[in-house]
């Protein structure tokens, strides 16, 4: 006796997706407000070690665990706030370009130099229509990224170019880039662009377009095997903005 498959309605099968989408939202904004409270012991754990004394070399392998814990918990903060891009309304208003680059860049900068990498980011005076804290957690992505992919001894470069009414806040590496078959898979969840180095769970990107998404920005990528990969993100200009930009790529 042969099987009958039974095909559920459209509409059923929508609707069970975007329950799935719900369900998953909430626990990944749980996890990522749950999991940030051990995250916490271990950093009190690490200043106390330090307070009680210990040798200079200890101090600064027990800095470098904070930084790594500190920075995991603005992840799990971003990744918190990606589950619900969906589900809040987004305000945009002018942001200032140069102290967030550079805010976000101090984040990375202590992991660049354990791993030797040079982080650049050029200066500018321009300002964007976006939300601040949304901006941040896609540039955080996407500096973290270009970091842990330029490898030892390469260089990642931040700035900014004018596109008539839009600026595009370019990321530079020069890591071993990505392949071009791979390319149209980037932005999916777990997708790690073929690295088997166990570098992440391959959600940054996924992040950065939900973000982007929610912002109405759009993200662009270019890369050359063996030449490294450029990063885009293309955000309407402020109203009243600088017009004297120093940040030009060229």
């Amino acid at each position: 006796m042969g099987m009958m498959m039974v095909t559920p309605p459209v509409g059923d099968a929508l609707l069970r997706a975007d329950a799935a989408r719900s369900a998953m939202a909430r626990l990944l904004a749980v996890a990522g407000h749950d999991l940030k409270q051990p995250l916490q012991v271990a950093l009190m754990a690490i200043e106390r070690a330090v307070s009680d004394g210990v040798g200079p070399r200890a101090a600064i392998r027990l800095g470098q665990a904070s930084d790594a814990l500190v920075r995991l918990g603005r992840d799990l903060d971003d990744l918190a706030r990606s589950s619900q891009v969906d589900n809040a309304p987004t305000s945009l208003g002018p942001v200032l370009l140069g102290p967030l680059l550079a805010k976000v860049a101090a984040e990375w900068q202590p992991y660049a130099e354990v791993v030797g990498v040079q982080l650049q980011v050029r200066s500018t005076g321009l300002r964007v229509e976006s939300e601040a804290a949304m901006l941040a957690t896609i540039l955080r992505n996407l500096i973290g990224n270009a970091v842990k992919y330029a490898g030892r001894g390469g260089r990642v470069i931040v700035g900014c170019r004018r596109r008539g009414g839009r600026i595009v806040i370019e990321i530079h590496d020069d890591g071993p880039g990505i392949p071009p078959g791979r390319l149209s898979g980037i932005f999916e969840a777990f997708d790690r662009a073929g690295r088997r180095d166990g570098a992440g769970l391959g959600l940054g990107l996924h992040i950065v377009r939900q973000t982007a998404q929610a912002l109405g920005h759009s993200i662009g990528v270019q890369s050359r095997c063996g030449r490294g990969s450029i990063f885009g993100v293309t955000v309407d200009r402020s109203t009243g903005a600088a017009l004297d930009d120093i940040s030009a790529l060229g």
